[in-house]
């Protein structure tokens, strides 16, 4: 098990840098760009795509519960959808969250799901942007605790960080997520899981 469980960190960490390579190659040019004036059609969807890993950490009656995440962050700036927002000089966004959560103790077990919800950042300078997020949405655990079961859960997350722009279109990120997950009583127990988590991450925006 322990084996095929280092296999799949490889296999993760693979796809992360790929997101991350495809992120500042093949999205460098996204469609719907101006070929005269350069500028993004203002209809363009993704403005951000981006890769985080973040290393949390819970407590269970079993011990310390630490999943390892492994997430490609996108987002929409919602100033090109909503007519108030067009001036203002911070960004709220919609984003969408895909991940897939190896999760090394108590035992080694998995975590998967997408969370979908709001971030807002505000640049204090022209490298440096902080953040706040909130998201919610389904995910799967394959952990069985005496807390909390397995399978069906929904994650409810906030948290707070830091852009620092490496250009114009890319910046690292890091930040600190509160993660709650519980299952809204549908099987028991559901005790909910907390979880205390550190990000890193690299974006290209568009």
């Amino acid at each position: 098990m322990k084996h095929h469980f280092k296999i799949s960190l490889k296999i993760f960490f693979a796809l992360l840098l790929s997101i991350m390579i495809l992120s500042s190659t093949s999205f460098a040019e996204p469609p719907g760009k101006d070929t005269q004036t350069g500028a993004y059609d203002k209809y363009s969807f993704i403005t951000e795509s981006g890769a985080i890993i973040g290393a949390g950490t819970g407590s269970l009656p079993e011990g310390n519960y630490e999943p390892i995440l492994l997430i490609w962050h996108l987002a929409s700036d919602l100033k090109n959808y909503v007519a108030p927002l067009k001036n203002h000089r911070g960004t709220l966004s919609v984003i969408c969250e895909p991940q897939i959560n190896p999760v090394v103790n108590p035992k080694t077990d998995i975590e998967f799901g997408v969370g979908i919800g709001l971030k807002y950042m505000y640049p204090v300078t022209d490298k440096i942007s902080p953040y706040i997020m909130g998201s919610v949405g389904p995910h799967y655990i394959s952990v069985q605790t005496e807390k909390q079961a397995s399978g069906f859960i929904f994650a409810d997350t906030i948290g707070a960080g830091i852009y620092y722009f490496l250009d114009k279109k890319s910046a690292l990120n890091i930040g600190y997520r509160f993660r709650h997950v519980s299952n809204a009583d549908l099987k028991s127990p559901n005790g909910g899981i907390d979880t205390q988590i550190g990000t890193i991450g690299y974006s290209v925006f568009f």
